[in-house]
C-alpha cells in the first residue's frame, strides 16, 4: 500500500512539473538578436525582436556554443533554442528568461538583492520596464516579488526582487507599454499615433494609465496638461533652489513631455517671476506638484531680464 502511494505521489509531483515548466521564453533586450547556428558549433545574427515577444521553447536545455560576431568569436556562450515564425534560432541566456507571461513595472521600482528592507541595492527600476516575474515572498508587511530584467547599463539579464505594489502581471497594462515602445521606435507618424491611440483606448491600471499619457506626450512633444489646467496667477518673485544645489530643467511646455530649453544655476538661488502654474499636478520622484511659468529677475532691480531664461519649472525647485 505504502509503496502503491509513494509512487502515485511521485506521479503527481511530475505531472504537476511538466505542467509547471515554461513553454515560453521572454525576450528582456530590445531588440533582442535571435541567431541561427552554422556549421561549427558557432551561432550568427539572423534577425531581432522586441522586448516583451515571447519565443516557443525548444528544449529547456542549456546549448553551449560559440557566438560568432561580424568583430569577434566568444568561446562557449550559453543559449536557449527557440522557434519563432517557424523557423529555429538561438537566444542568448543572458538576453531572456523562461516564463509562459511577461510582466511590467507600473511605478519606479527599488531594487533588492533579497527578499528583504535592508537588502537595497541603491538601484531604481524604472515605470514601464518589461519584465518576468516568479516567486513572491512575504516579509512583515512587505511582499516581495522576484523578477528578471535586461540591465540595459551592463548589457546583461538581472535577477532581484521589487515591492509587489511596483509590478503588474496584466495582460493589457503589458500590451499598452509594447504598443507605447512600438510607437517610440516607429518613424512613421501615422503608425506612430496608431499606436499610441491604441495602447490609450485600452483600459489598463491607473498607474500604466498615467504612464502612458504622459509618455505619449512626450512623444508627441505636446504637454501632458490641458489648457484648461493652466491659469494665471498673481504674480511674485520667488528662488529656484534644489537641496544638493543641481541644475533646474526649463521646459517650453508643462510637464516632464516639454522640451529643455534651459537650465537655472540652483546653487545660485536665481531670482524668478512666476505668472502661472498648472491646477493639475505631476509626481516627480517621490514630490507631487504644480508646474509653474517662470521668468528670469534681475536680482537688484527685481525685473524680468531681457532674452533671460523663461519657461516652465516643476514646482518642487521654487521656494
Amino acid at each position: 500500500m505504502k509503496k502503491t502511494l509513494i509512487l502515485f505521489t511521485a506521479i503527481l509531483l511530475f505531472t504537476v512539473n511538466t505542467f509547471a515548466a515554461s513553454s515560453k521564453l521572454i525576450m528582456l533586450r530590445d531588440n533582442g538578436p535571435l541567431r541561427r547556428a552554422n556549421e561549427t558549433n558557432g551561432v550568427e545574427w539572423a534577425t531581432s525582436v522586441k522586448a516583451g515577444t515571447e519565443l516557443d521553447l525548444e528544449s529547456t536545455q542549456i546549448f553551449v556554443k560559440d557566438l560568432v560576431t561580424a568583430s569577434k568569436t566568444y568561446k562557449d556562450v550559453k543559449f536557449y533554442k527557440v522557434k519563432y515564425n517557424k523557423n529555429t534560432y538561438y537566444v542568448q541566456e543572458s538576453d531572456a528568461e523562461p516564463s509562459n507571461s511577461v510582466s511590467v513595472i507600473q511605478k519606479d521600482a527599488l531594487l533588492f538583492s533579497k527578499p528583504t528592507l535592508s537588502s537595497f541595492r541603491n538601484a531604481v527600476l524604472e515605470t514601464g520596464t518589461l519584465c518576468v516575474a516568479q516567486e513572491s515572498v512575504a516579509e512583515f508587511n512587505t511582499t516581495f516579488v522576484k523578477i528578471a530584467f535586461y540591465d540595459t547599463n551592463d548589457g546583461l539579464k538581472r535577477i532581484r526582487y521589487v515591492n509587489s505594489e511596483n509590478i503588474s502581471n496584466s495582460d493589457k497594462d503589458v500590451k499598452a507599454v509594447i504598443l507605447l515602445e512600438n510607437a517610440r521606435a516607429n518613424e512613421s507618424e501615422d503608425l506612430k499615433k496608431e499606436f499610441l491611440n491604441n495602447a490609450s483606448s485600452m483600459k489598463t491600471s491607473p498607474l500604466i494609465s498615467e504612464y502612458i499619457r504622459v509618455e505619449t506626450a512626450k512623444i508627441l512633444k505636446v504637454s501632458s496638461f490641458s489648457d484648461d489646467s493652466i491659469v494665471s496667477i498673481d504674480g511674485y518673485t520667488a528662488h529656484i533652489k534644489t537641496t544638493d544645489g543641481s541644475k533646474v530643467n526649463v521646459r517650453s511646455l508643462p510637464g516632464t513631455a516639454g522640451e529643455v530649453i534651459g537650465k537655472f544655476e540652483s546653487a545660485e538661488e536665481p531670482t524668478v517671476f512666476v505668472s502661472m502654474k498648472t491646477e493639475d499636478t505631476e509626481e516627480i520622484g517621490g514630490v507631487t506638484a504644480s508646474w509653474y511659468y517662470v521668468s528670469q529677475v534681475d536680482t537688484d532691480t527685481l525685473e524680468v531680464v531681457n532674452e533671460g531664461i523663461e519657461g516652465w519649472v516643476f514646482g518642487a525647485f521654487i521656494e
